[in-house]
C-alpha cells in the first residue's frame, strides 16, 4: 500500500478566522478608537497650549537675563517679520535688545496657530510690549505689570494659561477661560 503525505487529520487542525470572529474584532477596535480619538485630540490641544506658553516664558526669561547681563533694555513683543516689533498681537513673538543704538534679536518664536493670544489692559496700553530694564525689572508701557493669555478655545476644562511679568518676576497660572476672554492683571 503506497504511503501518502496527505493526512486528513492534519488538514482539519488548520483553521482560519470565521467571519463572525473577524466582525467582532473589528467592532471592538472601532469602539476603542471612538473612545480614544477625542481624548487624543484633547491631549494634542493641551500639548499645543503648554508648548506655546512655555515658549513665551522662555522669551521673557531670555529678555530678562540678557537685559541684566548686557546692561541694556530688552523687549518681548509681537512681530510680523521676526526682526521688528509690531503693535498687533499675533502668533510670532520676538525678544530684542537695544544697546548703543544697535537692536539685536535674541529669540524669535512662532506660537501654534490653534492657540488664541490675548493681552491684558496694561499690555495693550503698552503697545503689547514687555520691557526689561538693566536691573531686571519689567514694565508693560507705563505699568509695572502685564499679562498675556494663551487659550485653546475648544479644549474642555483648564483651557488657558496666563503669563505675567510683574516687576521682573515671570509667573504662570493655568485656568479655565470661557470664550478666551481678556486676562486680568496679576
Amino acid at each position: 500500500m503506497p504511503t501518502s503525505r496527505y493526512r486528513p487529520a492534519a488538514r482539519a487542525a488548520v483553521r482560519g478566522f470565521s467571519l463572525v470572529e473577524l466582525v467582532v474584532t473589528v467592532v471592538v477596535l472601532g469602539v476603542l478608537a471612538a473612545i480614544a480619538v477625542p481624548r487624543f485630540a484633547n491631549l494634542i490641544a493641551r500639548s499645543r497650549l503648554s508648548g506655546s506658553a512655555n515658549e513665551m516664558v522662555a522669551l521673557l526669561q531670555t529678555a530678562r537675563a540678557e537685559a541684566v547681563s548686557g546692561r541694556a533694555s530688552a523687549t518681548v513683543c509681537p512681530s510680523a517679520n521676526g526682526t521688528a516689533c509690531s503693535a498687533t498681537i499675533g502668533n510670532r513673538w520676538i525678544a530684542v535688545m537695544t544697546k548703543n543704538s544697535v537692536t539685536t534679536v535674541l529669540r524669535d518664536s512662532t506660537m501654534n496657530s490653534a492657540i488664541t493670544i490675548k493681552p491684558s489692559a496694561n499690555l495693550l496700553a503698552g503697545a503689547n510690549k514687555f520691557t526689561f530694564t538693566p536691573n531686571g525689572f519689567s514694565a508693560a508701557g507705563a505699568n509695572a505689570s502685564g499679562t498675556v493669555r494663551f487659550c485653546a478655545p475648544n479644549l474642555p476644562g483648564e483651557n488657558a494659561i496666563d503669563i505675567g511679568a510683574i516687576v521682573g518676576r515671570i509667573s504662570t497660572r493655568r485656568l479655565t477661560s470661557t470664550a478666551c476672554d481678556v486676562p486680568a492683571e496679576y
